[in-house]
């Protein structure tokens, strides 16, 4: 997180060089070299600046106001020089006097965090950043700065905290890079459910191909996870676009084997073929599958024969929509779910909505998807992905 040098200049300058030294009490032997380091600074010379501002530090017995202005005209000078330590060093006297306003304080702390950022010294980022927010210090910056900061000093838990802290305050959005370093103090501790869940609000406000892949693998590595969660998951990667190697249809064609739904491994294996993605042992395995997914389609086929769209069992409706999803009958599916829906008393009734709204989406009824989607509940894992399939409809 970095700050355009202008910008930097205007938060120094503020209260200080819009007057001119002779607006100052001081002295000729200390208002001549400041005059002179104030015109070198317009003419963006800062080390000349500094050399002029030296010459008056040097000067017996300077008076608070000299000193205060001196101080204030070297961040400034230093900041265009790139000299942070000396910035620092002012920083740290200017913000010793109890006369400053508080929005001087607040300015000038806040300046000192990017100082110190600027200097790679973390500590003092954060507690500089600290102090800012205690004071009611309100740009979401300086705490960007200070998670940062945090994390790069592997004080995981602190950042968690300061995050939780500042979820607290009403209607808070995080930046991106925040939750970028949420999530990765997150992972840091293996929190598995707060790594999903900040992953889940990067892809929904900040889509991306990486951030979406780095959230579907870590659902679909969840401790217990089982063959019909993992078949969710890797439509999720389908819809996301994540899906790009062999490795990824044929690890969907498996778990929709094991899952029941072997129309599903089919279709997948038959995109990965078209993709030209099977070569050498993994066209073998992809041979391998089909012939057993063929066999298993062929043993379904005579089973489906009790299955009807008229049926007024829900749980067989459920039974009758999935193979229809898979099939990639969306139209058709989304009618057999809704019907079972609508007899209530489904066991897995959030996975039936989940699924309902997936075929809608597929079948392009994308307001009737939303409603579906939204009505999901239970299950957390069922409740994020239904989130999830929202945020890809948009």
């Amino acid at each position: 997180m970095t700050t355009s040098w202008k910008k930097l200049f205007a938060l120094s300058v503020l209260g200080v060089a819009l007057h001119s030294v002779a607006q100052v009490n001081m002295r000729p032997e200390v208002s001549k070299p400041l005059q002179a380091a104030q015109e070198a600074i317009q003419a963006k010379q800062p080390d000349v600046a500094l050399q002029k501002i030296q010459e008056a530090r040097a000067t017996p017995q300077l008076t608070e106001p000299e000193k205060m202005y001196l101080e204030r005209l070297s961040v400034v000078a230093a900041m265009n020089a790139q000299k942070f330590d000396v910035a620092s060093s002012s920083l740290e006297y200017l913000l010793q006097n109890k006369e400053l306003s508080a929005a001087d304080r607040a300015t000038l702390t806040e300046t000192m965090v990017s100082v110190s950022q600027r200097n790679k010294d973390h500590a003092k980022v954060v507690q500089w950043a600290r102090r800012y927010a205690q004071e009611g210090g309100k740009n979401q910056r300086v705490h960007i700065m200070k998670v940062q900061a945090l994390a790069l000093q592997g004080l995981h838990k602190d950042v968690v905290q300061e995050m939780q802290e500042a979820y607290k305050a009403a209607g808070y959005q995080a930046e991106e890079s925040e939750l970028r370093i949420y999530a990765f103090s997150q992972k840091q501790l293996k929190d598995d459910a707060g790594y999903a869940s900040t992953l889940t609000q990067l892809v929904t406000r900040f889509p991306s191909k990486d951030y979406w892949s780095d959230l579907l693998n870590s659902m679909g590595r969840a401790p217990g996870i089982n063959a019909r969660t993992q078949l969710d998951v890797s439509r999720l990667m389908d819809a996301a676009g994540t899906m790009e190697e062999a490795e990824d249809y044929l690890d969907t064609a498996q778990f929709a084997i094991k899952a029941g739904l072997p129309y599903e491994a089919l279709r997948v294996l038959d995109q990965g073929q078209a993709a030209g993605l099977y070569k050498g042992a993994t066209a073998a395995n992809a041979a391998k599958l089909k012939q057993q997914a063929q066999q298993r389609a062929a043993e379904d086929d005579k089973a489906l024969k009790s299955l009807s769209m008229a049926s007024d069992n829900g749980p067989l409706l459920v039974q009758l929509g999935d193979v229809l999803l898979s099939k990639g009958q969306w139209a058709e599916a989304a009618e057999a779910y809704q019907k079972a829906l609508s007899k209530g008393g489904l066991k897995r009734e959030a996975d039936a909505k989940l699924h309902c709204g997936i075929a809608l989406l597929k079948a392009k009824q994308a307001e009737q998807a939303q409603t579906m989607l939204q009505s999901v509940t239970g299950e957390p894992t069922v409740v994020q992905m239904a989130k999830l399939w929202i945020s890809l409809a948009k």
